[in-house]
């Protein structure tokens, strides 16, 4: 049989396989490290993410934690010559050998990834070690740290096997110890053959839902490439798009973590189940639901054609009624037939899948919410926040969480699930909720500025849908304790508002006994209080503030070691050299010189 012919891309660029497995389907860093200076990183490729898991570690101090794990990795390479993998704090890294004449010279890796789906006391133990501080749900950083944790690649057998290869091939590639061409059809084989089979291909969504000029939809003329056909399992361009998202009122509740993971579980199942279905595609809906991407049978006419599509809809609703327990709510469009335009018809469906909720219909087509005058509009819709502030501001316990969901569910449909929107949205309610407990003289007017503050900050860190909705169903609790039960949380206030002034003023000779009394709390009260919103003592909470500080300045200043001791509240030198060595494993001045060789 004559070799197969390579593609005149692939002569000319010989890393363009390889690295397209990492662009597709595994959004991972990629980098060489020479063993003549392996403090020196060279790039290959840069995860596409808006955040990543390592920035906590710089975030909570464990820099030097993770610049000893990497230097221990890489002298395993250098002595042993093999390829493995390493876990640290529950990501992990592939490790692989570069040989030149028989001698190992460097290090290609490539991380970080998750290796299986983690489980609710595996990320906050995770999260215990990093911060040194139990995890707290309402606290947005942990809910924060557990989404980017959850964002990392999933790399399950066999697609580490399949990575591993790809890697090793790479390595060779770069050595000048293997033939790119062949190099590059191997690559081509394992997308083909693995990665397309157990990981969703996020190039093609984006181009997809996006419409995104600069890269016109791959079908256009109605014929798919293929590409398409061999990776995506398509025959027929999609002309209907199904999104789904869980239905909270018809599904067992959870906590915030609970909630997360059912999410993040959801989007796995439904993509190996779509594996099963002729001419679908799956891929996540931000992250709290899933998109099918479908093309039914030809030659039905529009009865047929929308009872294929019940039918459908019914059979991914069993599976995920059967294998995770929760129920759906599905918003459904279609064209009238071939579209080079499916971002529209995304954007309808999901349109669809918000009015679910306000219309009480747990599948919805487009066509219907704009269509048809026997569907009663969903209720006005600045009624609705008017009813949501009077329930809270009134604290009508019984109705809250109804009246949450479904001003929530309106809000998702009014603004088509724009982040800007919706932001808006819950900004003016909770402010309206807040003015009305205000003149109702319950809670002391600076516990309800200081805690709106916080959500405002909240509301507008949020990256995610789903994170702007969590944020303000906390708040809404914390306003309904706040009226029903001030004392307590008026209390819980007042100790965070101490936690802000101790972030404020660490460089001051604080003592436990001096700031109680300055706050109104005896020493006993405040001093359990404080470890329970904290998960850590007075002291602790102080040393640690006043090391982080002091590790910023190390980094980006040119004072003194002395003057930054001082800065920071530390007035025994030598007692800071002590405790920043214990943290870091590094006297100031090392830290200091690493720092900069980063």
């Amino acid at each position: 049989m004559p070799p197969q012919k390579t593609n005149w891309v692939d002569r000319a660029f010989p890393y363009y396989q390889l690295l397209r497995v990492f662009t597709y389907y595994l959004d991972l860093e990629v980098w060489i490290v020479s063993h003549e200076n392996t403090e020196r990183w060279f790039e290959v490729r840069r995860h596409q993410r808006a955040a990543w898991p390592i920035d906590f570690d710089f975030f909570y101090g464990k820099r030097e934690e993770r610049y000893r794990y990497d230097q221990a990795q890489l002298n395993r390479v250098m002595e042993k010559g093999q390829v493995f993998s390493a876990e640290h704090g529950g990501l992990s890294t592939l490790y692989v050998p570069l040989f030149h004449k028989g001698k190992v010279v460097g290090t290609l890796l490539a991380g970080v990834f998750l290796k299986k789906i983690p489980d609710a006391p595996t990320l906050v133990r995770h999260w215990r070690e990093l911060a040194g501080a139990e995890a707290v749900e309402s606290n947005p950083d942990f809910l924060k740290y557990v989404r980017t944790f959850l964002e990392c690649p999933l790399v399950e057998e066999p697609v580490y096997r399949a990575l591993q290869e790809v890697m090793e091939i790479h390595a060779k590639v770069l050595m000048g110890e293997a033939d790119p061409e062949a190099a590059c059809r191997r690559a081509k084989e394992l997308r083909e053959k693995v990665f397309s089979q157990h990981l969703p291909q996020r190039f093609w969504l984006d181009v997809l839902i996006k419409n995104n000029r600069f890269y016109p939809p791959t079908w256009k003329g109605g014929k798919v490439m293929d590409w398409e056909k061999v990776e995506m399992g398509i025959q027929r361009p999609p002309d209907m798009v199904l999104a789904l998202r869980v239905d909270n009122l018809r599904t067992q509740p959870g906590n915030d973590l609970d909630l997360v993971l059912r999410d993040y579980r959801l989007q796995w199942e439904m993509f190996k189940f779509s594996k099963t279905l002729p001419n679908a595609v799956c891929s996540p809906l931000d992250d709290y639901g899933a998109l099918f991407f479908l093309s039914p049978p030809t030659g039905l006419n529009p009865v047929q054609s929308k009872l294929e599509i019940l039918d459908r809809i019914d059979a991914i609703a069993k599976f995920a009624e059967g294998r995770l327990k929760v129920k759906l709510l599905a918003g459904v469009s279609r064209s009238a037939g071939p579209t080079d335009d499916i971002s529209r018809v995304y954007r309808e469906a999901v349109t669809a899948l918000g009015f679910c909720g306000p219309l009480g219909r747990p599948i919805l087509f487009y066509e219907d919410v704009r269509g048809n005058p026997t569907i009663p509009l969903p209720e006005n819709f600045y009624q609705l926040s008017k009813r949501l502030i009077e329930t809270y501001a009134k604290g009508f316990t019984g109705e809250t969480e109804a009246v949450r969901n479904e001003y929530v569910d309106q809000v998702l449909a009014q603004s088509a699930g724009r982040p800007e929107i919706m932001r808006l949205h819950f900004l003016y309610a909770a402010g309206e909720i807040v003015d009305a407990l205000r003149k109702r003289s319950l809670v002391p007017p600076d516990h309800l500025s200081f805690a709106f503050g916080d959500f405002e900050e909240q509301l507008h860190g949020a990256g995610t849908v789903s994170d702007l909705i969590l944020f303000f169903r906390e708040f809404l609790k914390r306003l309904l304790t706040l009226n029903l039960k001030p004392q307590a949380a008026s209390q819980e206030i007042r100790l965070e508002r101490v936690c802000r002034y101790i972030d404020e003023n660490f460089n001051l000779d604080l003592k436990l006994g001096q700031v109680a009394k300055e706050k109104g709390f005896s020493a006993s009260v405040f001093s359990r209080g404080f470890k329970k919103i904290t998960g850590m003592g007075f002291s602790a909470y102080l040393r640690k503030t006043r090391l982080e500080n002091a590790m910023k300045l190390l980094a980006s200043s040119r004072l003194s070691v002395t003057q930054i001791s001082q800065e920071c509240g530390f007035n025994n030198l030598q007692y800071f050299f002590d405790v920043f060595k214990k943290k870091t494993g590094k006297t100031p001045q090392e830290y200091r010189n690493a720092s900069k060789m980063k």
